[in-house]
């Protein structure tokens, strides 16, 4: 299954049409097929279950692929062997990694669905447009052992390419939900059991630290809102409580990522009531 390709325009290479134009990737992979991109983030599709459609590599790279990941010539994944000028003008940059692949999804379950699951740590993701901030999220969700993540309507798209390879691939190890009526689904959460923590650096919320150190709920839901607006109010209302963490007072607060890998190793640290 090793195809070598010399056009652009081929269309086994329509996965690949612009990369970089988050808008029309979104409208054109759907929820059929997500890009992973680098021998690490393909790593991540073939351990976490998902399917090759295919890979595409320039020449010196071939070697290195199959030899790593004899799962993708047993499985008859095609690959697609570019030039790497050829490969520039079809995903419309250089892509310096040399590998890239195109995976299908799975079905997306629903919040219900993450509710019913055994999933005791959850992140809850509302209005993060940016893709960066996500993959760190999902990759410290990951390292930090938290069982999935529900995106709010309006959050950036999970699965999108500079996310799956932000985190690492880390992402693709997780259920992801996306919520449909918000903040309403935060209810369903409610009713099976969890808590929800609104994530602010507002004075009057409650002390991680010392919230952690008196014992943790069995269900609990971390939420977190975007860089600059943070969580609207309708979000923070709907939530069990509002929680901070403590930081140097003339710092306003810290990035998302950092407060999601901080907040996530503090529910990890299992202290006794």
């Amino acid at each position: 299954m090793i195809i070598r390709v010399d056009d652009a325009r081929d269309p086994r290479l329509d996965d690949y049409a612009l990369l970089k134009d988050q808008a029309a990737r979104r409208e054109r992979e759907g929820d059929e097929y997500f890009i992973a991109e680098g021998y690490v983030s393909i790593d991540r599709v073939i351990d976490s279950g998902h399917r090759l459609r295919s890979v595409v590599v320039t020449p010196s790279r071939v070697e290195r692929l199959l030899d790593g990941r004899p799962e993708i010539e047993e499985q008859g994944v095609p690959v697609y062997v570019l030039d790497r000028a050829l490969l520039a003008d079809t995903v419309g940059f250089d892509l310096h990694r040399g590998v890239v692949a195109s995976a299908d999804r799975r079905p997306v379950p629903s919040v219900a669905d993450i509710a019913a699951s055994d999933a005791r740590r959850i992140a809850v993701l509302v209005g993060l447009n940016d893709a960066e901030n996500v993959g760190v999220i999902a990759r410290a969700a990951r390292g930090l052992q938290l069982d999935a993540i529900v995106l709010d309507p309006r959050c950036t798209d999970a699965y999108s390419r500079r996310t799956v390879r932000v985190s690492m691939g880390e992402v693709l190890h997780l259920p992801v939900s996306r919520a449909t009526t918000w903040p309403d689904d935060l209810e369903i959460l409610h009713a099976a059991g969890f808590e929800t923590w609104a994530m602010t650096p507002a004075d009057d919320a409650h002390d991680l630290w010392a919230l952690a150190g008196r014992g943790l709920p069995d269900r609990l839901a971390v939420v977190l809102g975007a860089e600059g607006p943070g969580l609207d109010a309708r979000t923070m209302r709907a939530t069990t409580r509002r929680v901070r963490i403590p930081i140097h007072p003339d710092v306003d607060s810290l990035n998302v990522g950092h407060a999601a890998a901080i907040t996530f190793a503090a529910l990890g640290r299992n202290i006794a009531p």
